[in-house]
């Protein structure tokens, strides 16, 4: 036999690791037709190891005829063929993107979205222009994907359109998706859209709530401050992270010597719940940022903490607040430290405020 023939008889071998080499070979010593041999093989291939091996092969080509061949397995009822074909045509680069483009327009409403999946992994600029065409699919589906992928791509070119796809729907999973994708690409208009949609703290739905937060920890200003606070107040125990991201975006965004006098005192009857000790670290962390004197006495409260993780939350802050009294007192903490990452903290607070005072 040639080689050749040597190869699709292995191919077609009983013996899987034979199988598995065949198809490696084919693709190395560059066979004619060695693709069509390998998507044949594919189809009627039982073993996972050498359906994977085949995969990787076709994944290691690149060309139209790859793309030719490859396009029509996005039908296969075979859910691993499906998503090998998704996997093996965002390898392709622009070699994919005038086949998806046709994709789109496809009447199959999966294959449509296997377009986007797969434009959205070929991770090339042009692509997010095909992407932004799903938001006028009729699938809601498919309008969430594209509203997720432009937003990740952080498209901005798409921005108004996704404010009025938030401010039109009555879609729960899709404004909570816009929320999201704004949170990325969001402008001033965004964020009068969703003051709008969102007056009161009633006004947002349980699921809407997560999104929301991730909205204002990225583009939110002190007017969300009462919303935030509301939300701490019923939902604190199971959104912790969301709201504390939230509260630390604004601040940061819009810098002050001083917290609200609200909003620090929202934080004090948080710190004081059943929020776990790393939120509770944060948050004094966080607090030792401003000025506000009954910041001072909130950390010097938390220095006397059972739990470590909390106490270096308080040593961590007082370092940050700057106040030179509160040298002694972590001395004397010092002394009774037994726990390293403590000790470490306290010696770092300790020698911050001493370089403010000049020693």
């Amino acid at each position: 036999m040639t080689n050749v023939d040597e190869l699709v008889a292995n191919l077609n071998d009983g013996d899987e690791k034979t199988r598995a080499f065949a198809a490696e070979d084919i693709i190395f010593e560059e066979i004619p037709g060695g693709v069509q041999l390998l998507i044949s093989r594919l189809m009627i291939e039982t073993s996972r190891y050498v359906r994977e091996v085949i995969v990787n092969c076709l994944k290691g080509i690149k060309g139209r005829d790859v793309v030719e061949k490859i396009v029509p397995l996005l039908s296969s009822d075979d859910a691993f063929i499906r998503n090998a074909s998704i996997e093996i045509l965002s390898t392709q680069g622009e070699f994919a993107t005038e086949f998806m483009r046709k994709l789109l327009g496809d009447p199959d409403k999966d294959i449509r979205k296997f377009a986007l999946d797969i434009l959205f992994q070929l991770k090339i600029l042009s692509t997010s222009e095909l992407i932004a065409e799903a938001l006028n699919d009729p699938d809601i589906n498919n309008l969430i994907t594209a509203v997720e992928y432009l937003g990740h791509m952080e498209d901005t070119s798409c921005t108004y359109r996704i404010n009025r796809l938030f401010a039109r729907t009555d879609n729960v999973l899709l404004r909570c998706t816009c929320l999201e994708a704004l949170a990325l690409i969001g402008d001033e208009e965004s964020v009068r859209c969703i003051n709008k949609m969102y007056p009161r703290y009633e006004n947002i739905s349980f699921l809407e709530q997560y999104s929301f937060l991730k909205f204002v920890a990225r583009k939110g200003a002190d007017i969300h401050l009462p919303l935030i606070i509301a939300l701490m107040q019923e939902k604190g125990q199971v959104m912790h992270k969301e709201i504390i991201n939230a509260i630390e975006g604004i601040l940061v965004r819009y810098p002050r010597e001083e917290i609200p006098s609200e909003l620090l005192q929202a934080l004090a009857a948080y710190l004081r719940s059943d929020i776990t000790a790393i939120n509770k670290y944060e948050l004094l962390v966080l607090l030792g940022r401003y000025r506000n004197q009954e910041i001072y006495r909130l950390l010097i409260e938390y220095l006397e903490n059972d739990q470590t993780l909390i106490r270096m939350g308080a040593a961590e802050g007082l370092g940050l607040y700057g106040n030179p009294e509160a040298v002694p007192i972590l001395m004397q903490l010092k002394d009774e430290a037994g726990d390293p990452d403590l000790l470490e903290t306290i010696e770092r607070s300790v020698s911050k405020l001493n370089q403010q005072m000049g020693c």
